[in-house]
């Protein structure tokens, strides 16, 4: 009879859930709070502006050049962010850049001037750079092989439940103790985290060594399908052209064709919400219909989204809008994460990540400027989404032509975990 003692025993060391190491769970936990961080601060900073700059004597255009300082800086370490998880781990990175964000934030509490105002946010942006879903994606990818398409959806779902709390609590605190008390609390939550990445990750923890000869190695990048990677760059910054286009612009747009300002609201924070189950369902069809083919059905829906957006009036129709919009829209970073699995394999998922996102977020802030600039030429922005409905007719050409191609050497939903304790 063949021995199983062992394995049994590394069972029993390793207890798991539905197919997957308790532990990766609680690494799922925690990369859901990274993710969340990275958007966080910008939220919070939303809601201080205006004592922030009526305190230090600055214009809405100053803080508005900080915050864009913030976000460059953000796009331009990401692909930073993805090598340095690959060799040093998702500890080291991630607690780097929430002791950097929350260091920083703190710091801003301090100040009596707008002296150190931009050198501060511009040390912020690396910082949410290293935080944020780079890193986090790279640890999940890592440590998830039979849930994986459900673990990063949940990865990038859940931050819409945990962000949708951070306006309202940082409007209770600057009404009841005042902004610099805010960017206190906001600060010392990021420490705190930072001190929780320490404790709960080890150092190997997303480090791309771990997988040699499990998953991939550094010799498989040397045959890395190029055009598949060109064809999915540049089919996501489109999609994130769009989607962002519609996160920024949306509430001006159904206040300009007359709807209060509440009710635009609640159709904004509808969608974001849905995101929440949406971004998991997709995760999971990832896992049985591949990727690629989910990408293809997601792309599709949100070209008919896009459509629907410049040609609904009434209210009922704009929620059952949202709710679509928001279920399509919310896998969107989660199917890139596996598209680049199924590529490239779990070994330098971080490295190529981060590159992805790096023009990923360099589109998002085109896109708010070419709307913003639509809307102030034309003084509506029904030009802006019937262009973004040519641009995903457009994309869903190389959607399809990737969805059509042979199945990924590295197929996320059957590779071997080398976490899992069997």
């Amino acid at each position: 009879m063949l021995d199983t003692s062992s394995t049994d025993a590394a069972r029993a060391r390793h207890p798991t859930l539905g197919g997957e190491p308790v532990r990766a769970w609680l690494l799922l936990a925690m990369g859901v709070c990274a993710v969340s961080a990275q958007s966080a601060s910008s939220l919070a900073f939303a809601v201080l502006m205006k004592p922030m700059i009526y305190a230090w004597s600055i214009d809405r255009t100053a803080f508005a050049w900080a915050m864009s300082t913030r976000m460059l800086l953000m796009v331009a370490a990401m692909s930073v962010a993805g090598v340095a998880t690959d060799r040093f781990g998702a500890r080291a990175v991630l607690a780097a850049g929430a002791a950097a964000v929350g260091s920083c934030t703190i710091g801003l509490a301090l100040m009596t001037s707008s002296t150190c105002f931009y050198p501060t946010m511009a040390l912020i942006g690396p910082g949410q750079a290293l935080i944020g879903s780079v890193a986090a994606s790279a640890l999940i990818v890592r440590h998830f092989s039979q849930r994986r398409g459900l673990a990063v959806g949940i990865l990038n779902g859940g931050d819409n439940l945990l962000n949708a709390a951070i306006p309202i609590v940082t409007a209770i605190i600057l009404q009841r103790h005042g902004w610099r008390t805010a960017l206190v609390a906001l600060g010392a939550g990021y420490l705190v985290l930072a001190l929780i990445i320490r404790s709960l990750l080890r150092p190997e923890d997303g480090r791309h060594d771990q997988l040699a000869g499990a998953e991939g190695t550094a010799t498989d990048v040397l045959h890395a399908p190029w055009r598949a990677f060109l064809l999915i760059v540049a089919t996501y910054v489109g999609v994130y052209a769009f989607v962002t286009s519609v996160q920024l612009h949306l509430h001006a747009h159904l206040t300009d064709i007359g709807f209060p300002a509440t009710r635009a609201s609640q159709i904004l924070s509808t969608q974001l919400l849905v995101g929440a189950l949406g971004a998991p369902l997709v995760g999971v069809l990832a896992s049985r219909w591949g990727a690629r083919s989910t990408l293809l059905v997601t792309v599709a829906g949100l070209t008919v989204a896009s459509l629907l957006l410049w040609n609904l009036e009434s209210s009922t129709a704009l929620f059952a809008w949202a709710i679509f919009y928001g279920l399509v829209n919310s896998g969107i970073v989660a199917l890139l994460a596996l598209l680049l699995t199924e590529l490239f394999g779990p070994a330098r998922i971080g490295q190529w990540f981060g590159i992805s996102m790096m023009f990923c977020m360099g589109s998002t802030m085109l896109a708010n400027v070419y709307s913003a600039a639509m809307f102030d030429r034309f003084g509506s922005y029904t030009l802006v989404w019937q262009s973004y409905t040519a641009l995903m007719l457009v994309i869903l050409l190389p959607v399809a032509r990737l969805a059509r191609e042979h199945q990924p050497r590295f197929p996320g939903s059957n590779s071997t975990n080398p976490y899992s304790p069997s």
